[in-house]
Protein backbone atom coordinates (compact mmCIF):
# COMPACT_ATOMS: atom_id res chain seq x y z
CA UNK A 1 0.00 0.00 0.00
CA UNK A 2 1.29 3.85 -0.37
CA UNK A 3 1.37 5.66 3.00
CA UNK A 4 0.09 8.29 0.61
CA UNK A 5 -2.82 7.45 -0.68
CA UNK A 6 -5.79 9.61 -0.40
CA UNK A 7 -9.59 8.68 -0.36
CA UNK A 8 -12.09 11.26 -1.52
CA UNK A 9 -15.35 11.55 -0.23
CA UNK A 10 -17.81 12.73 -2.12
CA UNK A 11 -21.87 12.17 -0.73
CA UNK A 12 -24.81 13.75 -2.55
CA UNK A 13 -28.44 13.01 -3.45
CA UNK A 14 -29.60 13.41 -6.89
CA UNK A 15 -31.05 16.76 -8.35
CA UNK A 16 -34.97 17.00 -8.62
CA UNK A 17 -36.23 14.81 -11.46
CA UNK A 18 -33.63 13.07 -11.82
CA UNK A 19 -33.32 9.24 -12.55
CA UNK A 20 -31.17 6.38 -11.12
CA UNK A 21 -30.11 6.15 -15.13
CA UNK A 22 -29.36 8.92 -15.43
CA UNK A 23 -26.86 9.53 -13.53
CA UNK A 24 -25.33 6.18 -14.41
CA UNK A 25 -24.98 7.35 -18.03
CA UNK A 26 -23.40 10.07 -16.41
CA UNK A 27 -21.24 8.25 -14.18
CA UNK A 28 -19.60 5.84 -16.72
CA UNK A 29 -18.84 8.95 -19.39
CA UNK A 30 -17.48 10.64 -16.06
CA UNK A 31 -15.06 7.50 -15.40
CA UNK A 32 -14.17 6.43 -18.91
CA UNK A 33 -13.95 10.34 -20.00
CA UNK A 34 -11.91 11.84 -17.35
CA UNK A 35 -11.61 10.30 -13.85
CA UNK A 36 -9.60 7.05 -15.32
CA UNK A 37 -7.47 9.35 -17.20
CA UNK A 38 -6.36 11.85 -13.88
CA UNK A 39 -2.12 11.37 -12.80
CA UNK A 40 -2.79 9.18 -9.78
CA UNK A 41 -6.07 7.67 -10.06
CA UNK A 42 -6.06 4.07 -8.31
CA UNK A 43 -9.88 3.31 -8.41
CA UNK A 44 -13.76 4.39 -7.86
CA UNK A 45 -16.69 3.38 -6.37
CA UNK A 46 -19.96 4.58 -6.64
CA UNK A 47 -22.95 3.26 -3.77
CA UNK A 48 -26.14 4.20 -2.37
CA UNK A 49 -28.43 3.67 0.72
CA UNK A 50 -31.93 2.83 0.26
CA UNK A 51 -33.06 5.67 0.98
CA UNK A 52 -31.00 7.95 -1.96
CA UNK A 53 -27.93 8.84 -0.29
CA UNK A 54 -25.03 8.53 -2.96
CA UNK A 55 -21.36 9.01 -2.37
CA UNK A 56 -18.33 8.51 -5.06
CA UNK A 57 -15.75 6.95 -3.27
CA UNK A 58 -12.38 8.05 -5.34
CA UNK A 59 -8.99 6.28 -4.61
CA UNK A 60 -5.51 8.28 -5.33
CA UNK A 61 -2.35 7.87 -4.81
CA UNK A 62 -1.50 11.07 -3.33
CA UNK A 63 -3.19 14.35 -1.95
CA UNK A 64 -1.54 16.23 -4.59
CA UNK A 65 -3.07 13.84 -7.39
CA UNK A 66 -6.49 14.47 -5.81
CA UNK A 67 -6.29 18.01 -5.76
CA UNK A 68 -4.69 18.41 -9.11
CA UNK A 69 -8.05 16.34 -10.46
CA UNK A 70 -10.30 18.55 -8.31
CA UNK A 71 -8.63 21.38 -10.23
CA UNK A 72 -8.95 19.69 -13.63
CA UNK A 73 -12.95 19.04 -13.28
CA UNK A 74 -13.22 22.77 -12.70
CA UNK A 75 -12.34 22.96 -15.84
CA UNK A 76 -13.99 19.99 -17.52
CA UNK A 77 -17.86 19.70 -19.53
CA UNK A 78 -17.90 16.25 -18.53
CA UNK A 79 -17.71 16.88 -14.68
CA UNK A 80 -20.29 19.47 -15.49
CA UNK A 81 -22.58 17.95 -16.75
CA UNK A 82 -22.43 15.06 -13.97
CA UNK A 83 -22.50 17.52 -11.13
CA UNK A 84 -25.92 19.17 -13.23
CA UNK A 85 -27.42 15.56 -11.80
CA UNK A 86 -26.27 16.12 -8.46
CA UNK A 87 -28.56 17.98 -5.74
CA UNK A 88 -26.73 21.30 -4.76
CA UNK A 89 -26.18 25.15 -4.85
CA UNK A 90 -23.08 24.84 -6.98
CA UNK A 91 -22.75 22.18 -9.46
CA UNK A 92 -19.44 24.17 -11.13
CA UNK A 93 -17.55 23.59 -7.81
CA UNK A 94 -15.96 19.89 -7.40
CA UNK A 95 -14.92 20.47 -4.22
CA UNK A 96 -18.21 21.10 -2.44
CA UNK A 97 -19.29 18.73 0.03
CA UNK A 98 -15.79 16.66 -0.48
CA UNK A 99 -13.46 15.14 1.55
CA UNK A 100 -10.08 13.84 1.46
CA UNK A 101 -9.25 11.46 3.82
CA UNK A 102 -5.62 9.99 4.46
CA UNK A 103 -5.53 6.30 4.68
CA UNK A 104 -4.00 4.81 7.34
CA UNK A 105 -4.03 1.22 7.17
CA UNK A 106 -5.52 -1.14 4.64
CA UNK A 107 -6.67 -4.29 4.82
CA UNK A 108 -7.88 -6.73 2.47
Amino acid sequence: MNKNQVIEWAPFKLAEGVDEAALLAASEALQTGFISKQKGYVKRELAKTADGQWVDVIHWDSAESAEKAMQNAAENPICFKYFSLLSGPDHNDPSMGVTHLSVVKSYS
